[in-house]
């Protein structure tokens, strides 16, 4: 759903009940509202981000906004984001994700989500025995930072899918699973595995995903445990700086939509200063 506004505090509280009944919202500075660029556009973004839970850093380097753009050609980065082509239905650490369109990429780069209750629907449809299997702990990777995953090692194991109430909630980054359980040696069952490419392939499915590209100067809010986000592959510019370009704030707020405490990951990498 769109929310037309400026982006800012006073917008913040529609932002959250949109996202509270729908799982997501666009905000459109709507008109030609000029937009604001490099630092004033940052200082817009953490005004409204901070309006609408607690800002988080993104990695050990304290970064309150990411750039979420393809520096694979320039820096080793083992963090999905900071690189070229499509990445599949996942969830990120906090409450909610904020991503701002800078620039589009060339073509394709098209946001992705699905409803994390329509795909468990559609799964309990045909094998409601390998949802049971996502309801149980899973090996989980510990996030370490920027450019510092491999110097982590498991994590607490969650389960993927927790109820609370009448709300469902999701925490999944498949690579990280599959590191985790490698780590351990202890290797997932296959059951587990059967589980997981089920929920994968159902996230893709056309019938319950929702594609659309990002203009200059919308934001995307959305919850990080009942919708899953995603994107296109895409063909980017080959100079940096007409590439594809993303500014993503990690937001927490458990009180917009409270889910299982078991989903509930808080900040991360400690309280920024």
């Amino acid at each position: 759903m769109t929310v037309d506004g400026t982006l800012g505090r006073g917008l913040a509280s529609r932002v959250l009940d949109v996202v509270a009944r729908t799982g997501f919202a666009i905000v459109d500075r709507g008109g030609e509202t000029p937009l604001p660029s490099g630092a004033a556009m940052r200082e817009t973004l953490l005004d409204f981000g901070g309006a609408l839970g607690q800002l988080v850093v993104q990695s050990l380097r304290n970064e309150l906004i990411e750039d979420v753009k393809d520096f694979s050609d320039t820096e080793v980065d083992d963090r999905g984001y900071r690189s070229g082509g499509e990445l599949t239905a996942h969830s990120d650490p906090p409450t909610l994700i904020a991503l701002h369109c800078v620039q589009p990429a060339r073509s394709g780069g098209e946001s992705a989500l699905v409803s994390v209750a329509s795909v468990v629907a559609a799964m309990h449809d045909v094998r409601p025995d390998l949802v049971a299997e996502l309801f149980a702990p899973l090996p989980q990777w510990r996030v370490a930072g920027q450019r510092g995953i491999e110097a982590a090692g498991p994590d607490t194991p969650r389960p993927v899918l927790a109820a609370r109430n009448d709300t469902l909630s999701c925490l999944l980054y498949r690579p990280y699973i599959d590191k985790a359980a490698a780590a351990l040696g202890t290797p997932l069952t296959a059951a587990q595995t059967e589980a997981l490419d089920l929920f994968e392939s159902t996230s893709l499915r056309d019938d319950l995903t929702l594609r659309f590209s990002l203009e200059p100067g919308q934001t995307l809010v959305v919850h990080n445990r009942t919708v899953l986000h995603a994107r296109t592959n895409f063909d980017d510019w080959p100079e940096l700086h007409r590439r594809r370009h993303l500014l993503r704030m990690w937001i927490d707020a458990p009180q917009a939509l409270p889910v299982d405490p078991a989903h509930e990951l808080g900040d991360i990498f400690g309280v920024a200063p």
